[in-house]
């Protein structure tokens, strides 16, 4: 979102500049250069990537210890320059239509460009995602987009020839906008953006980090533009900050008593509706406050970076200084204080907006000045709130990777991202060293590290080497003896700082038998690279447990991350664990499909507490001794192969 918003505030940039600037017949000079530019670069990543939007594999690397930065340069190599084409569509398009059709106002197509972009926000995870492969997407993306390419230029085409015919039409000169105009543009869209993001990263957190449910704060976020551009009658002021205030007051409610009986979708729905009405009343308001439409782009110009400052203020600078979600407050306030500013302004714009209200104009007034500052004292009673609950946190800290919180409750220190439990010690030094949940003796890791040495034919004292995906709370270490070796591959810094140290708040690793080591990044890529080394890890057994949350990394789930897996084993009798558990996604026909691939048995085994793991081997003996075999299996649902090419969430959704 902070590459998306940034791309288009340089399109935005672009366009206010060349419309400002410069004659019809010129700016049509200009956008036909770059419009061949474009075309020139997309035929290059064509030659060289074999579509323009799949970089070569080398560009994992790049950067890798920076995800923010990382994905921000990898989304400019791969799509910066298609997508700034694309983003001076609407602004260009509209102005010129301001230009060559005279009194028509050019707003309907704001959220005609709105709807395009929700058509294909719903339709790629739901359809095209599911259909097609990733580089049959990219050929067909590249074949549109050469249609649209070939659209622009004819658009592009007859504007120049229409500027050569009137050789002094010239661009409107735009109307010179006051700073405080500008200002208040910039702050309601900032307002709009930030609201997006946070609530975003609040469901993720205390609903679930599905991808799916992502869609549905930006398909709000894209819905209200549409509504307010659409036509000015759709948004009446005293519906929509009546709704402000009372979703405002239900969430405030729902925070600050958090022990309240609400399930998931009216948690949801109360976010959506939070959302919905902060973004319905930021976007009304910059539609009332719109200018003329020959002063169309620096309107859009500010939109943009009200958008871009917001989300590189969630992205970058709120991970920085909160520790908690925040950011959701701010928007929150932000929008309160700006309806206020509307509202109380004296301007003859301000007057013009409140016409509505007639004779009660001061009445009117007063009663949604007084609505706003109800809204702004909730909100900081609810932040207020906030603190105290986050401060009864043993330790919570806060990164791009997300919100860990640790707390001790019954006698065991318990590690919390977002809503799932990510592992967990008992206090009571006696008891230390037993591991829990989803690791505890009788799960399907435990049964396996403890009989591991008897089943495969090893003496009791024979050592180990033990690869680990997913740190955690360092649970697995408990498993281990004198002469082993663990090796935890883990991509949040942040987790790996509860578990080292002088005074590490889980000491699995400090107690942990054998030698230990944990190595910081994405494990696929650290696993690469080691094997570019010539540094093959050689496990007994390789623990993949990085798909407890509901938006897995589907990269660790491919046959080509199967392959690699393979690379790093000691040999036939070696056996890779995945925990699976998972409250929304099953797993199961994935593994089925990769067992069957690269021919390994397969096992199951589930407990009473919802703990599922699957073990995979190349040894039937390993697999289906007694002690840990759970089979025969039969399954309904067929097995479902996932590539680094094709993977669909849809089809491990549980029924």
């Amino acid at each position: 979102m902070l590459f998306y918003q940034c791309m288009l505030l340089a399109g935005y940039l672009y366009c206010h500049w060349l419309c400002s600037r410069m004659s019809l017949q010129r700016q049509a000079r200009v956008h036909l250069w770059l419009a061949a530019l474009v075309f020139a670069a997309t035929g290059i990543a064509v030659v060289c990537w074999g579509s323009p939007l799949t970089p070569a594999s080398r560009w994992k690397f790049f950067l890798a210890g920076s995800p923010v930065l990382h994905i921000i340069v990898l989304l400019t190599v791969a799509v910066g320059l298609p997508f700034f084409l694309l983003s001076t569509t609407a602004p260009l398009m509209q102005h010129w239509s301001s230009c060559t059709q005279k009194g028509k106002s050019p707003y309907r197509l704001y959220a005609l460009s709105n709807l395009g972009s929700l058509l294909a926000l719903l339709g790629y995870p739901f359809l095209v995602e599911w259909l097609m492969r990733i580089r049959t997407q990219a050929l067909l993306w590249t074949a549109l987009f050469g249609f649209f390419l070939l659209l622009c230029t004819l658009e592009t085409w007859s504007i120049r020839r229409l500027g050569a015919a009137t050789p002094r039409a010239t661009a409107s000169e735009p109307d010179r906008v006051p700073a405080p105009r500008i200002a208040l543009w910039c702050a309601l869209a900032a307002c709009g953006s930030m609201m997006l993001l946070a609530t975003t990263n609040l469901i993720s957190q205390k609903i679930s980090a599905n991808s799916f449910l992502w869609v549905v704060p930006l398909s709000i976020y894209l819905l209200s533009f549409m509504i307010c551009f659409e036509n000015s009658r759709w948004y009446k002021r005293g519906v929509f900050f009546s709704l402000y205030f009372v979703s405002v007051a239900m969430f405030a409610w729902s925070t600050i008593y958090p022990d309240a009986e609400i399930d998931a979708v009216r948690q949801m729905s109360l976010y959506c509706l939070l959302l919905f009405s902060v973004c319905m009343v930021g976007n009304g308001e910059l539609e009332r406050l719109k200018p003329a439409s020959h002063s169309a782009t620096p309107f859009y110009l500010s939109i943009a970076f009200g958008g871009a400052l917001g989300s590189a203020f969630v992205v970058l600078v709120a991970p920085r200084i909160f520790r908690g979600l925040y950011e959701l407050h701010l928007a929150v306030l932000g929008t309160g204080a700006v309806i206020l500013a509307v509202t109380l302004a004296a301007s003859p714009a301000s007057q013009r907006i409140d016409a509505r209200f007639g004779a009660g104009g001061v009445l009117g007034r007063t009663a949604v000045a007084a609505t706003t500052l109800a809204s702004l004292a909730t909100m900081l009673v609810l932040v207020r709130a906030d603190i105290d609950q986050h401060s009864r946190n043993m330790v919570q800290l806060r990164n791009f990777f997300g919100i860990k919180s640790v707390y001790d409750k019954d006698g065991i220190r318990y590690l919390q991202h977002g809503a799932i439990t990510h592992g967990g010690q008992y206090v009571a030094e006696a008891m230390q060293m037993e591991p829990l949940f989803y690791y505890n003796r009788h799960s399907g890791a435990g049964l396996l590290l403890s009989n591991y040495r008897r089943i495969s034919g090893r003496s009791e004292d024979q050592p180990l080497r033990l690869g680990l995906i997913g740190l955690g709370a360092g649970d697995l270490a408990a498993y281990s003896k004198d002469g082993d070796y663990l090796r935890f591959y883990e991509i949040d810094p942040q987790v790996v700082q509860l578990s080292t140290g002088l005074r590490p708040l889980f000491t699995y690793l400090r107690n942990g038998r054998g030698r230990i080591e944990v190595i910081t990044g994405d494990a696929r890529v650290n696993m690469e690279a080691e094997l570019v080394r010539g540094e093959p890890q050689r496990f007994d057994v390789l623990v993949v447990d990085a798909f407890q949350g509901d938006a897995p990394p589907v990269h660790l789930l491919t046959t080509e991350a199967m392959q690699l897996y393979l690379q790093h084993l000691r040999g036939r009798n070696s056996v890779i664990a995945f925990n699976i558990s998972n409250r929304v996604l099953d797993f199961t026909p994935v593994l089925r499909a990769l067992s069957s691939k690269w021919g390994l048995c397969f096992d199951l085994i589930g407990n009473f507490d919802g703990t599922v793991w699957v073990l995979l081997s190349r040894d039937d003996k390993i697999i289906k001794n007694p002690a840990i075999y759970r089979g025969p299996f039969e399954f309904n649902d067929p097995p479902v192969l996932w590539t680094d090419d094709y993977s669909n969430l849809l089809s491990v959704l549980k029924k």
